[in-house]
């Protein structure tokens, strides 16, 4: 892959810098004209072309979705919580996600034997992964006061993945990825959004886009649908928002 298929942009959230990346090849081969993958493609240009609102990654009154967290619950309501969405279908867990064996062949490759490297290895999703369309993605909510940046936006079994890597032993696995719902879920919703307020019937969209949220580590991979920050949210679970 070479590197001018690939649209690169420095984007900063106070004085941290993420760096972009829109891999436009993988795109046009996953399509581009319909559906949520045009929706995407619209939102991606709008990236590219700076018109994102600079307050919502300057402003002090706008929250990091990566600080979100659950209201104050213990441990075992925590446990109860994860059991109930699991058990209604809202939450699943897969050890053989194909998130997981890319992300273990990226470890065996650069000699991590601890399988624990860092956001760093993300990157390479961008250049070998055929399903893998960003990295580093804004993200914004005008109506929740929030922002963040989305690890890696992938397209699978014609749904808009959003994915967070979150490495880390596997002995701390599961509170890592209860810890990280809020958050990812956040990034879900605001996709959503993003995705929705295009021209959806100009696109021959259907009015709420497909979106699967994913939090990954070399261990595991949880999946859940974006509503459930909504969800969340409604229940009073969520603080900081």
């Amino acid at each position: 892959m070479s590197a001018k298929e690939i649209v690169r942009k420095e984007l900063r959230q106070g004085p941290i810098a993420y760096n972009f990346q829109w891999n436009r090849t993988n795109h046009e081969i996953l399509g581009r004209l319909q559906g949520d993958l045009a929706s995407l493609w619209a939102h991606l240009s709008t990236i590219c072309s700076g018109k994102i609102p600079s307050a919502a990654f300057s402003d002090p009154f706008y929250t990091r979705a990566s600080s979100l967290k659950f209201s104050k619950m213990t441990p075992a309501s925590r446990v109860g919580l994860r059991r109930r969405l699991m058990k209604h279908g809202l939450l699943t867990s897969q050890s053989e996600s194909d998130l997981v064996s890319i992300i273990r062949t990226y470890h065996r490759a650069v000699n991590s034997s601890n399988y624990a490297a860092d956001h760093s290895i993300v990157q390479q999703f961008i250049l070998d992964d055929p399903l893998t369309i960003a990295v580093e993605v804004p993200v914004w909510s005008d109506a929740y006061r929030l922002s963040g940046h989305i690890d890696l936006l992938r397209f699978v079994d014609n749904h808009i993945q959003v994915c967070d890597y979150k490495p880390g032993p596997l002995d701390s696995t599961q509170g890592r990825f209860l810890e990280s719902l809020p958050q990812v879920s956040a990034y879900g919703e605001m996709m959503a959004h993003h995705l929705a307020s295009t021209l959806r019937t100009a696109l021959e969209a259907p009015l709420l886009p497909r979106i699967t949220c994913c939090i990954f580590d070399t261990h595991s991979c949880w999946q859940f649908g974006a509503e459930l920050f909504v969800n969340l949210r409604a229940l009073g679970l969520i603080e900081g928002v």
